[in-house]
């Protein structure tokens, strides 16, 4: 029986930063961890250093010409026109910078050190991880290297058969769709906002079952603006006795992106943490402990917040009523400029749970889940 959790992180990501004025150029990982020490959450004993992921773990998933190009722009701190045009390196969303290499070889390092540490019995959380949008000889969406990807086909390399995917990134994992389409060891979940109006806009359709045998092995919900808490945990909650009832699997790879949350401002989802932590629970509840990742969020506070109650649920901790002042001098300090000024975000600095922001479920959401169900029937 799995009781112990181990957070993979390190303090290393202060120096592997994305460039000035980029959305992941804020403090993510580095913050998490000072949170959670500053309210007591987090032992030493607890936190399993990362370490880079080597070539071979990396050509799992990725071509070498593309690895090498990472590599020679990472030495020089620049980029040949050729490698901007052919991988999408040094381009304004997937610019030349420390996090580009050694940032991603950490992060997705740490991806293989949660499947190690899953196969020994324990609970890992990522928070580095879910980097969902890199395709094999391409840089997307801020992401270099595809590190669910990666652990994915670590875990089938194990001798797993029946791997599912979850993905709550409020964006589509289009990197791990297109990767996996043919395999039939592998089922794609994925509860995103509709390409119809948000990145990665090609991908993510409810039409895109996969090409493996028998019914598929996608399940596409691409949602409308606005969604609340109510709305996404009816579409989770419905989708996944379906996919559970299909696809049998042996083991699970959760994403969470804490970007669908109302403060981020990369996305129009209008989720309260609270609700980001009940869709936690909804698949912990379902299937047991798997392999969690972080993912996209672009609001450094909101989103340390939120994976402190996924912290505190993999160690059975509490959640602290209100933060104590070393929690709010972490947060405080952040170097972060508000885009949403006249909106009161006081409540961050004050408490680590938020009140839910539940609603009507409207009836295009409720058709979209009978849709995308009705191909599995």
């Amino acid at each position: 029986m799995r009781t112990q959790a181990r957070l993979i992180g390190s303090f290393q990501y202060r120096n592997l930063r994305y460039t000035k004025n980029h959305p992941l150029r804020i403090p993510r990982v580095s913050l998490l961890l000072e949170l959670l020490f500053a309210l007591e959450l987090l032992k030493e004993e607890e936190l399993t250093e990362s370490r880079n992921a080597i070539w071979e773990e990396l050509t799992l998933f990725h071509e070498e010409d593309y690895l090498k190009a990472l590599e020679e722009c990472d030495r020089c701190q620049c980029v040949r026109k050729e490698y901007r045009e052919r991988f999408n390196i040094g381009t304004y969303e997937n610019p030349v910078s420390p996090a580009m290499w050694r940032g991603s070889l950490l992060a997705t390092g740490s991806s293989v050190q949660a499947v190690e540490l899953f196969t020994e019995n324990y609970i890992p959380f990522n928070p580095a991880g879910g980097m969902h949008h890199a395709y094999p000889s391409k840089a997307k969406g801020f992401c270099f290297i595809n590190d669910p990807g990666v652990a994915i086909q670590s875990l089938l390399k194990k001798g797993y058969k029946k791997v599912l995917y979850i993905d709550l990134d409020a964006h589509h994992c289009d990197g791990v769709q297109d990767f996996f389409y043919e395999d039939d060891r592998v089922f794609v979940l994925s509860v995103h906002q509709s390409p119809e109006y948000a990145f990665p806009f090609t991908k993510g359709y409810l039409h895109e079952r996969g090409s493996g045998k028998g019914r598929g092995y996608n399940l596409n919900l691409p949602l409308p603006e606005g969604i609340n808490d109510s709305e996404f945990l009816y579409v989770l909650e419905g989708a996944l006795p379906v996919v559970l009832e299909i696809f049998k699997p042996e083991i699970y790879v959760l994403q969470l992106g804490t970007d669908s949350l109302e403060e981020d401002y990369l996305s129009k989802f209008k989720l309260s943490n609270w609700g980001f932590l009940k869709a936690f629970d909804t698949v912990r509840d379902m299937l047991g402990n798997g392999i969690y990742l972080g993912g996209g969020g672009y609001h450094p506070i909101a989103l340390a917040r939120a994976w402190s109650l996924v912290w505190c649920r993999l160690t059975d901790r509490d959640v602290p009523t209100f933060l104590n002042d070393g929690a709010k001098k972490v947060l405080f300090s952040v170097d972060f400029e508000e885009f949403d000024e006249d909106t009161d975000k006081g409540y961050m600095f004050q408490t680590l749970l938020d009140k839910p922001r539940e609603g009507q479920v409207r009836k295009e959401v409720k058709e979209l889940l009978e849709k995308a169900l009705n191909y599995y029937k």
